[in-house]
């Protein structure tokens, strides 16, 4: 859940800087950089920088200051232990589990409400598609194909909409032409979809739809679903007039124009030729009002993105350290005081018989090799920038004046490097008369 969390973070944080950088240097950015950042967007939407973390912490490690026992807090939390076969559960974790399978539910009918959707249109479309017999579709797809690298050869048929031109499907796309065009149109409109196909634009919104179903909550999602349909549009045509001359630009624009009041079928997983009125008259005014941008230009605004990305993946510093605890030390203390766990081998008395018996010293470490170490915070002088962890337990002892002794046992980790002791959480609390070491 934590890592959801993070990602949702994370994603969105890169959407705000990405809003700020098409601000600030839009007159340097094509809309096929635009498209290309927001793909990076959503990548951050659904993949975590944990894998950042340690290099993080090796880098910034005079930055990454850790407290010694005497101020030390929890640090094995039982939700961040993954075992080979299963996992301890406290209240919390049942909580946040709780919480992960209702996100979970949500996402996925939201999902199967769009694929059922999808399938619907789908279907309906194939059956009433008409086989294409236009005597020049053959010359406008050679004509297509020699204009650039188009070596797809998708399906063409019709449809019986007016204004209605768009493809359908991932592996064997099938374009879809409106019913009514004129013959100069037509090079254009199986131009424009083509350039979709060759771009796999069809698969990135596939994965929008993801994107958009695991994050549903979050405002900042749909804002980015928004931008990247649009993008995916505004780039296509930039790609499609890409070395035409003055003359075949007008010709694109004037079949944008024509097509207005298209796409009310408005159907999930398909590129379409025509978007609502307002968004083609935006899309034509980017077409005519386009620049040559240089190359330095290009440079900068690309170096200035992935600064952005370099600072939103410093939230890698966030994700929850996980530990590995082996088969062999995990059967233990599901009595523990709170739902409460820590790793013990051959427990006696509820899990915690072994430590009460081994006293070698009043603030002791035992560790997951069941060596025992002592712990003295006040002879800790030494840190180390990168730590080596090994799991275990403190054991505080206290003689009382009765000949009795008190044995405090908490989580706790300790660096195998420099010594230092992370002293967490109490688990167990045992009082003894007499004392017996």
């Amino acid at each position: 859940m934590k890592y959801l969390l993070l990602m949702t973070f994370s994603g969105s944080g890169l959407l705000i800087g990405y809003l700020c950088w098409e601000r600030l240097l839009g007159k340097a950015l094509t809309q096929r950089m635009k498209y290309r950042a927001l793909m990076m967007v959503m990548l951050v939407y659904v993949m975590p920088w944990a894998w950042l973390r340690e290099g993080y912490r090796s880098i910034f490690g005079p930055f990454w200051r850790v407290g010694a026992v005497s101020a030390a807090k929890g640090v094995v939390n039982v939700a961040d232990i993954r075992t080979e076969e299963s996992v301890y559960q406290t209240e919390e974790y049942q909580l946040w589990m709780l919480v992960l399978a209702i996100w979970f539910v949500i996402a996925i009918m939201i999902m199967l409400v769009r694929i059922v959707r999808y399938i619907t249109k789908r279907n309906a479309l194939h059956a009433l598609a008409i086989k294409c017999g236009d005597k020049n579709l053959q010359k406008a797809m050679t004509c297509v194909r020699e204009s650039g690298r188009y070596l797809c050869k998708p399906e063409v048929v019709w449809t019986r909409v007016d204004n209605e031109t768009f493809t359908l499907g991932i592996i064997k796309p099938v374009i879809f032409l409106q019913k009514k065009y004129a013959d100069k149109e037509l090079y254009w409109i199986l131009k424009h979809e083509m350039t979709h196909i060759i771009r796999k634009d069809l698969l990135v919104k596939l994965f929008l739809e993801f994107v958009c179903c695991l994050h549903w909550f979050n405002p900042f999602i749909y804002l980015l679903e928004q931008k990247v349909r649009f993008l995916c549009e505004t780039s296509c045509d930039e790609c499609v007039i890409k070395g035409c001359t003055e003359e075949e630009c007008r010709k694109y624009i004037e079949l944008l124009e024509e097509n207005k009041g298209g796409n009310k079928l408005k159907i999930p997983f398909s590129s379409a030729l025509a978007d609502s009125d307002e968004e083609i008259d935006k899309r034509i005014v980017l077409l005519k009002e386009r620049r040559n941008i240089r190359c330095r230009e290009k440079i900068i605004a690309i170096f200035v993105f992935g600064v952005l990305v370099f600072l939103d993946s410093l939230t890698a510093l966030a994700y929850p350290k996980v530990y590995h605890v082996k088969n062999a030390v995990i059967e233990a203390a599901e009595d523990a005081v709170g739902g409460g766990n820590f790793w013990v081998d051959n427990y006696v008395e509820d899990g915690y018989g072994t430590f009460l018996d081994t006293i070698l010293y009043d603030k002791q470490f035992v560790g997951e090799d069941n060596h025992i170490y002592p712990v003295d915070s006040n002879n800790i002088t030494e840190e180390c920038f990168s730590h080596d962890e090994m799991i275990g337990v403190v054991e505080v002892h206290v003689k009382d004046s009765d000949g009795g002794c008190t044995i405090e046992i908490y989580e706790a980790s300790r660096c195998t490097k420099c010594g230092m002791v992370q002293k967490g959480e109490l688990l167990h609390k045992a009082r003894k008369i007499p004392c017996p070491h």
